[in-house]
């Protein structure tokens, strides 16, 4: 049996803050058929911006663009093909 890990997409770096934002998807959460999968967190000390996460990769990007200006469709594209070869 292998053990899967989340896959994490770093965001965004403040160098006057020291740090940024990620996205994480939780696959030990999504095989258990889990919702909730996508998290936005705080890049070091992992805390989540949105206590509850998101069901959907879209709703998570959005949390994204609402600090920075961000790309969705492109980022959707992106991701989306990162996380398909990592499975």
């Amino acid at each position: 049996m292998t053990e899967q890990q989340d896959q994490v997409i770093r965001y965004k770096w403040n160098s006057r803050t020291e740090t940024g934002y990620r996205l994480r998807y939780d696959s030990q959460r999504a095989n258990h058929g889990g919702f909730r999968c996508y998290r936005v967190e705080e890049w070091t000390q992992h805390c989540m911006v949105d206590e509850w996460g998101f069901d959907h990769l879209d709703e998570a990007l959005g949390m994204l663009h609402r600090f920075f200006d961000l790309d969705i469709g492109y980022e959707r594209h992106r991701i989306e093909a990162d996380f398909s070869q990592a499975m």
